[in-house]
């Protein structure tokens, strides 16, 4: 018994933490004091990363989760690496939660064509074949305070806060979110976002487009 208590005070009070943590979160973004640390990071350590973090969730769910990379020409870009892990993990997080165990979830990153010269284009995808949601609550998706409200989901825990958090951060960044999904077939939000390429790498680049070495 002291044990069971154990591990119900602990998952208490994680989940009281997020809570702090995601109402602190959305009350600097709304009062325009959230700024971003900007710095050159490879993009394969931040999936990386990710990956480290979130797989243990995944494999406590019985959960197959596959990565993809696709397109990858610019490793390293100037980004705020530890919002950018946020966004990605809030969205990972909440398809374990919202897929049945034994479910599948992934992740690509691709880099598309640039828009511009000095920006590296990606997209990250991420899948799964969950619960999926209603035409009705995707469009109030990214408010704060929202769930959608039925007889499964009412028993997963959520602060109704990580969707809204993770669409002001990418406003903040200049990126975009969107999602497509259907009851019972699963979700797939798909982030799109320009990153300046790092000095270093454009550098690199330079000498070896005219065969310097």
């Amino acid at each position: 018994k002291v044990l069971e208590y154990t591990k119900k005070i602990t998952a208490s009070s994680q989940h009281l933490l997020g809570l702090i943590n995601d109402i602190l979160d959305i009350s600097k973004i709304e009062a325009g004091k959230t700024t971003l640390n900007l710095s050159d990071e490879s993009v394969v350590d931040l999936i990386e990363n990710i990956d480290s973090i979130i797989r243990p969730q995944m494999k406590a769910k019985g959960h197959t989760f596959e990565v993809y990379s696709r397109e990858l020409k610019h490793e390293r870009v100037v980004m705020d690496k530890l919002r950018l892990n946020q966004i990605l993990l809030n969205l990972l997080s909440n398809a374990v939660k919202y897929t049945p165990d034994g479910g599948y979830v992934t992740l690509t990153v691709q880099e598309l064509p640039q828009l511009a010269k000095h920006l590296a284009h990606y997209r990250f995808i991420v899948a799964d074949n969950g619960y999926g949601m209603s035409e009705e609550y995707q469009q109030k998706i990214f408010h704060a305070f929202t769930r959608e409200e039925d007889s499964v989901t009412n028993k997963i825990q959520g602060t109704g806060l990580g969707m809204a958090i993770t669409k002001n951060l990418l406003d903040l960044m200049g990126g975009k979110i969107s999602v497509e999904s259907e009851k019972g077939k699963g979700s797939t939000f798909t982030v799109d976002l320009e990153l300046h390429i790092s000095e270093q790498a454009m550098d690199r680049d330079f000498w070896q487009q005219h065969n310097i070495t």
